[in-house]
């Protein structure tokens, strides 16, 4: 078995799946990914310094290819002569050989992702399986940094690293306050910058991440089929939005969830990295969150972080009601009639 072969295929489908959502990002957002992704091909780390000359070029020619393949279909992937579809993760990871990792789903937009990466390590917590990647082969530019496949639960340690990295970098010139926070209560400030630190923090956060998926895996508020059917039938809107934060803000608030875990485990650092990465229909959802944490600064008192988690949950768990009962009624009535109905009874008191 050829692993090279094999990851050739897998970059394929990276490449029409880059193809396909270049076109889908603010300015800002897509050149902070084309960034990284040149950065990854190169084999450098995310602390490199990047010649402008040789980016501009390089996204030059990424533009040309991915105009391209943008009609392409994706392939199938072919492991000693067996042929299977490149969304059939479980299949394809019994076939690899011992020591690698793949992984493929569709995230925000319905974007598809897809990678290969070599095995770091793997462990059960809560009944699921753990697989933590290290150096990845293949990646595209959503780079999803944990993703649940069943009962498996797939983290990119390396993609962590160049997220984390990439946030010290944004702490410096934004004025997110959580952020800097978040940095400082790593001991990573100022001239305190190193990659060993960074490190640190990656080994720290991919924990939350797993809790995380773990939360979203055990929520019965917002079921799966249901969910999936919601976000398929109204893929690239609001609704589509709207209905992966309420699954989010769930799966992170609930008992089981993200930031159960990091107040179980007073981890102010990752306290602090959740209200900063806070946005969108997320941050408007568990408005309780970011007030509770300046007060929770001044404290230290955790019973603060505590009461604003179970006011989120129960917010983000009226809201999914509503969806699935909307949803259900719907499915008679039409998607028009879901459409009003979801912009009448949460969009509008959304104000969004």
């Amino acid at each position: 078995m050829n692993i090279e072969e094999i990851t050739g295929q897998v970059k394929h489908n990276c490449e029409i799946s880059n193809a396909r959502s270049w076109g889908g990002y603010s300015i800002c957002g897509l050149l902070l990914r084309l960034r990284e992704l040149y950065k990854w091909e190169k084999g450098m780390q995310p602390w490199g310094k990047i010649d402008t000359t040789a980016l501009m070029s390089w996204i030059d020619e990424k533009e040309r290819k991915w105009k391209e393949m943008s009609n392409q279909e994706f392939r199938n992937i072919e492991i000693n002569g067996i042929v299977y579809n490149p969304f059939d993760v479980e299949k394809i990871n019994e076939a690899l050989p011992k020591g690698f990792l793949y992984g493929a789903g569709y995230v925000a937009a319905m974007r598809p992702s897809f990678f290969l990466a070599r095995l770091d390590r793997a462990r059960k917590e809560d009944g699921y399986n753990i697989f933590i990647s290290g150096k990845e082969l293949a990646r595209d530019l959503v780079a999803a940094l944990a993703m649940l496949q069943g009962n498996n639960i797939l983290v990119r340690k390396e993609s962590i690293r160049y997220f984390i990295w990439g946030k010290l970098e944004e702490s410096k010139i934004t004025k997110n306050e959580a952020l800097r926070c978040a940095f400082e209560d790593y001991g990573v400030s100022g001239e305190r910058i190193n990659p060993e630190s960074v490190e640190k923090i990656v080994e720290e956060e991919l924990k939350s991440y797993i809790r995380h998926e773990i939360g979203e895996a055990s929520d019965k508020i917002f079921p799966d089929k249901i969910w999936n059917e919601l976000v398929c039938l109204f893929q690239h809107s609001k609704v589509e939005l709207l209905a992966r934060s309420v699954k989010d803000i769930l799966g992170d608030t609930n008992e089981n969830g993200m930031l159960r875990y990091v107040i179980a485990n007073k981890k102010r650092g990752s306290l602090g990295f959740y209200v900063a990465l806070l946005t969108g229909f997320r941050k408007i959802i568990f408005s309780e969150i970011a007030p509770a944490y300046l007060e929770f600064r001044k404290t230290g008192d955790w019973r603060i972080a505590e009461k604003a988690r179970k006011a989120g949950y129960e917010k983000s768990k009226s809201y999914a009601e509503k969806l699935v009962g909307i949803y259900l009624t719907g499915k008679n009535k039409g998607k028009e009639w879901m459409q009003e109905e979801i912009e009448k009874e949460i969009l509008g008191k959304l104000k969004v």
